[in-house]
């Protein structure tokens, strides 16, 4: 600490050292921080931000730095902390304003939902391009009460990170992929083509959810969905 240094020094504290012209210097540093921030935001993608959009998530990203440093930093005068929050403001509502009027602009800021289920086939391409497992989706349905793709019409990965489900009515629901989890599987209820099917029923692919009608005694046959092998038997399932 420097041996001038005076505690509840005003000027310090609210103005520094430095010319004023350097809080103009701060303004530019925050727009250009903000956007970066934004930037980095929709490069980790939905599942990265959480319940949050990128902008309400980049907000709270930029406020907690711009206040907290002046709080604990003798060197950082508070009204350049008040100058950096007061820009973030004005860029979060200026932004707002402009993407709630251009459809392209806010698909790129905001990104868009994907779906992920429909009619209770699994959108392979979709999952992995948000980076998600099946284990992932399964997990979030099992927490809608989902028992099987079977009752979903249509599943979407919304922008907020939160996955949005549309049941099929009660009429409607067939037998589909159980989401039970995988150690919690009977051994015998996974049957890998072209082996035989031991007894009539609905065999759903791990992979992607189709589900096909099989008598006894009849052959497995490659998805022709996903090209997986791997199936599961639903009357081993329904008898657990």
């Amino acid at each position: 600490m420097q041996e001038n240094f005076r505690v509840f020094d005003f000027h310090r504290m609210f103005l520094g050292d430095a010319p004023l012209t350097f809080l103009l210097e701060i303004i530019f540093r925050t727009v250009i921080m903000y956007l970066y921030t934004i930037v980095l935001l929709r490069f980790l993608g939905k599942r990265g931000i959480g319940q949050l959009s990128t902008l309400e998530l980049a907000i709270i990203i930029c406020f907690g730095s711009a206040v907290g440093d002046p709080m604990i930093g003798q060197d950082i005068p508070m009204v350049y902390g008040a100058i950096a929050i007061t820009t973030v403001a004005f860029l979060q509502v200026g932004l707002e304003r402009i993407i709630n009027k251009n459809k392209k602009l806010e698909s790129i800021m905001e990104g868009k939902p994907d779906l992920l289920v429909q009619d209770g086939i699994i959108i392979n391409d979709a999952l992995t391009y948000n980076n998600l497992s099946h284990a992932d989706l399964f997990r979030i349905l099992r927490g809608k009460d989902v028992q099987h793709l079977g009752e979903i019409d249509k599943a979407f990965f919304e922008t907020s990170g939160q996955i949005t489900v549309w049941y099929h009515p009660s009429r409607k629901i067939r037998q589909g992929l159980s989401i039970i989890p995988e150690e919690e599987m009977p051994p015998n209820a996974m049957i890998e083509s072209p082996a035989i099917a031991p007894n009539d029923g609905v065999y759903s692919c791990c992979h992607c959810g189709q589900s096909l009608s099989l008598t006894k005694k009849e052959k497995l046959p490659d998805c022709n969905k996903c090209n997986s092998k791997l199936w599961v038997n639903n009357s081993v399932i329904n008898a657990m």
